[in-house]
């Protein structure tokens, strides 16, 4: 018995040991393959494509991700045993070929169309690009200019004017201080207003409706309603006023 057990613990200490990957593998490691934004095959180190994930130890291909292939590729891959040929099999792979292939005709496509674009799209481009950058706080900013202009019963006309004012003491976006901005946030405003005003008016469990028709001074018909209505759980009445424009009034 004993000698059985010399034996296999000697079989056990040679026995091959697991292979783990080494990070230096990405560093150290060079790869002539394709690449989305160069023209013919490239020689460039392998963390130019591969990612090494120590808390899931699994290996990523930036490239595979990017492109949105499906596969451990995208999401991690790992081995009981690592071995270097196994990310070198994977750049001459059909899917990570189609990916770069992919990845090379969307950099194409957005040149093509840079390069079409005319003045007011890439000013539109870029305006949309300030919308992004652009923080809360700026955000709010803006929307307290707006619902300042409203209690006043000012035009929107005077909200550039706020904008100017306010923009000496913060920081404000030069193209959101237009006048057409503070109408496109008053219709934001005035949805949510709408939506949350229809809400408590399904709830209530009274509510009165008076319509009548008017015209202004460009002979617009429109229809002038009043909703009076009590909040569900609430004694106290409440009045809204809205209107509708229309051409056949009744």
């Amino acid at each position: 018995m004993s000698k059985r057990k010399e034996n296999e613990e000697f079989g056990s200490s040679t026995k091959k040991k697991r292979s783990q990957f080494k990070k230096e593998w990405l560093t150290e490691f060079l790869v002539d393959t394709t690449l989305p934004h160069a023209s013919g095959r490239k020689t460039v180190a392998m963390k130019e494509i591969f990612e090494y994930s120590d808390t899931d130890n699994a290996l990523i291909c930036s490239l595979c991700r990017k492109a949105g292939v499906n596969g451990e590729w995208s999401t991690g891959k790992t081995w009981s045993e690592w071995k270097i040929d196994y990310l070198k099999r994977h750049l001459n792979h059909n899917s990570h070929l189609e990916a770069v292939q992919k990845l090379h005709n969307q950099s194409r496509g957005f040149l093509m169309n840079f390069l079409k674009e005319t003045p007011d799209s890439r000013n539109n481009r870029i305006e949309y690009a300030q919308r992004y950058k652009s923080s809360p706080e700026e955000v709010n900013i803006l929307i307290d200019n707006i619902l300042l202009a409203v209690k006043l019963n000012s035009s929107m006309l005077s909200v550039q004017e706020i904008h100017n004012h306010m923009a000496k003491y913060v920081k404000i976006p030069d193209s959101w201080r237009s006048k057409n901005y503070a109408f496109e946030f008053l219709d934001c405003i005035n949805a949510i207003v709408k939506r949350e005003t229809f809400t408590e008016i399904r709830r209530s469990p009274f509510h009165t409706l008076i319509i009548d028709e008017s015209t202004d001074i460009s002979v617009s018909k429109m229809l002038i309603i009043y909703i009076k209505f009590r909040r569900s759980g609430s004694n106290i009445h409440e009045t809204v006023f809205c209107w509708h424009q229309t051409s056949n009034c009744l």
